[in-house]
This record gives C-alpha cells, sequence and structure tokens, in this order.
C-alpha cells in the first residue's frame, strides 16, 4: 500500500532522487502508474535509459511495481511511487548536499536583486542557510510523526496532510528563538527604504 508521506533521510538516495531525470519520472509518477514505454516517449528517453533509472529508484525504495498486463505476450508493469509525498532534509551533514542547498540559496539572492533589493549577500546567505536548516529539520521531525501515525490520517487528502505540516513547522520555528531573531534580521535586511 501506497503510504502518503516518506521521509528520506539517506543523503545517497537524496542525491540520487535529485538528478532530473529520476525527479521527472517522480513527477510523472505522482498521480498514475505508468510503463516503461509510456515514460520512455514522454520524457524522450530511450525505454533502455527509463529502465536503469527506475531501477535505481526501486532499489532505493521510492518506486515498486503496482501493477502487471498481459499485452499480447508480453507482461506490461506498471509503476508507481511508494509515498504520495517524499520530504527530504539537505541539512544532514553531507558536503555534498549542504553545498546543493546553499547553492539554491544564492538564486534566492539573485531574484531579490533584480527586485531592487540591495543587502550584504554573505550576511543574508547565511541568515537563510540557517533558517532553512531549522525548518528543514522541524519538517523531518514532524514527517516521521506523521509517517508513523498514518492510519490515523487516511481519511484526510494529501495537500491536507501537507498543509498541516507546513502549520506544524512554522509553529516549531515560532518557538524557536533563534529562528525569531533570524526571521527578525531576515526582515530588516529585505526591507526596501
Amino acid at each position: 500500500m501506497k503510504k502518503k508521506v516518506k521521509l528520506i533521510t539517506d543523503p545517497e538516495v537524496i542525491k540520487l532522487m535529485l538528478e532530473d531525470t529520476r525527479r521527472q519520472i517522480l513527477k510523472l509518477l505522482r498521480n498514475k502508474e505508468m510503463t516503461i514505454s509510456q515514460l520512455s516517449e514522454i520524457l524522450g528517453k530511450t525505454p533502455q535509459t527509463i529502465y536503469h533509472h527506475i531501477e535505481k529508484l526501486k532499489e532505493a525504495g521510492l518506486v515498486e511495481v503496482k501493477r502487471t498486463e498481459m499485452k499480447g505476450n508480453l507482461v506490461e508493469k506498471y509503476y508507481g511511487r511508494t509515498a504520495d509525498v517524499f520530504y527530504i532534509n539537505l541539512y544532514l551533514g553531507d558536503e555534498e548536499l549542504r553545498y546543493l542547498a546553499r547553492s539554491r540559496l544564492k538564486t534566492k539572492l539573485d531574484v531579490f536583486k533584480a527586485l531592487g533589493y540591495e543587502f550584504d549577500e554573505e550576511e543574508l546567505l547565511n541568515i537563510m542557510d540557517r533558517l532553512l536548516e531549522k525548518e528543514h529539520s522541524y519538517t523531518a521531525k514532524i514527517s516521521a510523526e506523521i509517517e508513523e501515525k498514518e492510519e490515523a490520517l487516511k481519511e484526510f487528502s494529501n495537500e491536507d496532510i501537507i498543509h498541516a505540516i507546513d502549520w506544524l513547522t512554522m509553529a516549531e520555528l515560532g518557538r524557536d528563538e533563534e529562528a525569531i531573531e533570524l526571521l527578525r534580521k531576515l526582515g530588516e535586511i529585505l526591507k526596501k527604504e
């Protein structure tokens, strides 16, 4: 049975998920079971390439064969995700993931500049990085709790559960004195005169 939420904590699995073709496969399988040939056609890649990526995702426990159908004398396997939502934490101490998290934040700085904000890049990057680290930590904790209590949540939609995780994370941040101070500094820095 497909879980609603699955917390991914293994840095190697997170790196595997972040590869572009695998991200696209996981996105396509979010709402629909698909075959290798269907994925191949949509993504414009060879069936062999898709098969390779599917095998990696299967080994990591992210996709599985959901059903099989006979097409003539061939067996078609339909693949699906093992969870509706995967939560990952880029702040697990792995150097490569930490670098990725910071580089993604640097893009946001470019957006802020394009909007006319002026700031010390390193100071803002450090504040955003620390806030995101705290957010990821709380989200991981709450996601683990949701995984444990999945049976009690079966009547709720995935969207409701995702929003509940977001709100519970904000509540945790609201009780965290360092996070409150970081948000205050963020507000001061990203303010147009």
